[in-house]
């Protein structure tokens, strides 16, 4: 039989270095497409104009759209692939975040953990003062309802 323990080190150890490495390979994946894609559009977008201008053959007349056409398809691609890169980029980053949730949760429970240790020190006086008197009247009401 299967061992269903959730709660087990080792094996979040294991998913977790998994989940480290999906959004590493996500992450890269992304900003790759997304540099491509910036290539893509800029490359498309300065060709275009010269090659509009250049794409009339003033020796026979003709209108050659072979140069805009493959501008404008780098500008098209470009503008595809770049949603697609962005998305992917913010995928691997919340992975990442996800997996170093413990120690982000870890770090920030350090940084509280001695201002809180404070705060409950200096108001534990106060606290059982307050009980205090609170014992004393709760006494005091059983003091009276004995005598009735």
């Amino acid at each position: 039989m299967e061992n269903k323990e959730y709660l087990n080190e080792q094996r979040f150890q294991q998913t977790n270095a998994k989940v480290k490495k999906t959004g590493k390979i996500l992450l890269a994946l992304g900003i790759t497409i997304l540099i491509i894609s910036i290539i893509l559009l800029v490359s498309g977008f300065l060709g275009t104009g010269n090659s509009a201008m250049n794409s009339f053959n003033s020796s026979n007349n003709t209108l050659d759209m072979n140069g805009v056409f493959g501008n404008i398809g780098l500008f098209a691609l470009g503008g595809f692939m770049s949603p697609i890169g962005f998305l992917l980029t913010i995928a691997g980053g919340v992975i990442l975040f996800i997996a170093h949730r413990r120690e982000i949760t870890a770090y920030t429970v350090q940084q509280v953990m001695p201002i809180a240790q404070e705060g409950i020190e200096k108001m534990t006086p106060t606290i059982s003062k307050a009980a205090g008197e609170i014992a004393k009247g709760v006494k005091q009401g059983l003091k009276e309802a004995n005598k009735e």
